[in-house]
């Protein structure tokens, strides 16, 4: 029966799913690593600190210049010596030219420059692990979405199931009515099941439209489209806990608390080397020449290098520089608070989802055996009904409770589904796990 339903529902949506393209649960995966956008907004954030992630701080910095001025002016020198006439020239013309190389390089900093590159390597390290986390999470998304679709597509056979049923109990009713066996009652009530179905049937439709519109979201692509998916999901009913001691070192979300909680106490250490001194050399290579024909001198040239030391000391800095590190070091202790807390909320998590997990497979074992009971006691009314020992009421409950068992059914493997996916999750497993599938 249940084969037949199936087939019953997929012939009722051939007319709509005949462009449609196949996509498995793997397919879905793919898709959504190559294109969901808050991977590839994670992939840019780690390809940024891992380029960031250098020794500038340590190396000078060379810079080169060179420059030319023109200029023309009309000139009056006068002398103290009232024996000397003044000197005028018009429009006299006057050039400078510049050219050197010049390096600055910071030789000490209080150890401030090598913790700035540690800061960075854990920066990158932190990226690498958002970009982990980010991953496994749009894969739990996406098999969570992909079952809700699945989900959704076997609601629709358990509804279109009833919907069988229900019409070919309306057919037998009016036929038996029109044959003066049956009261018209039968025939009415028998009508309004079945209107009943073709309106749950429609509602269903709208409830898989929105199932495939949240998978096009997880895989970045057209929200209108739709597929032909798999008729159900392979489901592991045989996980084992973790010891919840040993989330801290397996779950990606408390690895990327851990780190950032690392960073701020490299931070702090940061903003405490600003009480030490700092020690800069420059130096550098010149070359200026000028020329001026209203001048004493007509023409001044030098070159040559130069180079020296500069030693600054923060003596009086108003309080910003005790500030500033008190705050880093509150923000590294507030950080660290952060990182224990989530700790706890994901112990808390796993042990609620475990739970759920142990519950859902013994509900979807205890519906297996359940809808066997359900058809057969179906097929017993139907068959009563055919002959005309059962009533219609009684006839009418069979079917019903078949439908919801079958609906039970569906319910049960998707929540084994969607549990067993949040604890892999938790466990860090998820993708390692589908990767080996």
């Amino acid at each position: 029966m249940l084969k037949r339903s199936l087939t019953l529902f997929l012939a009722l949506s051939c007319t709509a799913a005949y462009a449609q393209k196949r996509l498995t649960l793997q397919d879905a995966i793919t898709r959504a690593l190559k294109k969901n956008y808050d991977i590839r907004i994670a992939e840019l954030t780690e390809e940024q600190a891992d380029i960031n992630n250098t020794w500038v701080a340590l190396l000078p910095s060379i810079n080169g210049s060179a420059g030319v001025t023109k200029g023309t002016a009309n000139t009056r020198i006068e002398f103290s010596d009232p024996n000397r006439p003044p000197t005028v020239n018009p429009n006299a013309g006057t050039r400078s030219y510049n050219a050197g190389v010049f390096a600055s390089w910071r030789v000490f900093d209080g150890g401030r420059m090598f913790l700035v590159k540690k800061q960075l390597g854990a920066t990158e390290r932190l990226t690498e692990a958002q970009l982990r986390e980010q991953v496994q999470t749009t894969v739990s998304q996406v098999i969570q979405a992909y079952a809700q679709v699945v989900f959704q597509q076997q609601q629709g056979v358990a509804i279109d199931t009833g919907l069988a049923l229900a019409k070919v109990r309306m057919t037998l009713s009016q036929l038996k009515f029109e044959t003066g066996t049956s009261a018209k009652v039968d025939y009415l009530q028998a009508r309004v099941d079945y209107n009943e179905r073709r309106a749950d049937s429609l509602n269903q439709q709208s409830f898989l439209t929105s199932a495939f519109a949240n998978l096009n979201v997880q895989m970045s692509t057209d929200p209108e489209l739709t597929y032909i998916v798999d008729d159900s999901l392979e489901l592991n009913m045989r996980l084992r806990p973790t010891n919840p001691d040993l989330l801290d070192d397996i779950n990606l979300t408390l690895d990327v608390f851990r780190r950032n909680a690392e960073i701020s106490k490299i931070n702090a250490r940061i903003a405490k080397r600003s009480y030490w001194p700092t020690i800069d050399f420059n130096g550098g290579y010149a070359y200026n020449k000028s020329e001026n024909q209203a001048g004493l001198t007509l023409s001044n040239q030098s070159y040559g290098p130069s180079g020296g030391f500069n030693l600054n000391l923060p003596i009086f800095q108003s309080g910003s520089i005790r500030r500033q590190a008190k705050v880093a070091s509150l923000q590294a202790f507030k950080d660290e608070l952060v990182y224990r807390r989530q700790n706890t909320e994901i112990g808390r998590q796993y042990r609620s989802t475990w739970k759920n997990y142990e519950m859902s497979v013994a509900a979807y074992v205890l519906e297996q055996e359940n809808i066997n009971y359900a058809r057969e006691n179906m097929d017993i009314q139907r068959a009563r009904f055919n002959v005309g020992v059962a009533t219609t009421l009684e006839t009418r409950e069979a079917e019903t409770s078949y439908v919801t068992a079958l609906v039970r059914l569906y319910t049960a493997a998707y929540n084994v589904k969607v549990n067993e996916t949040r604890v892999l999750e938790l466990e860090g497993q998820l993708v390692r796990t589908n990767d080996e599938e």
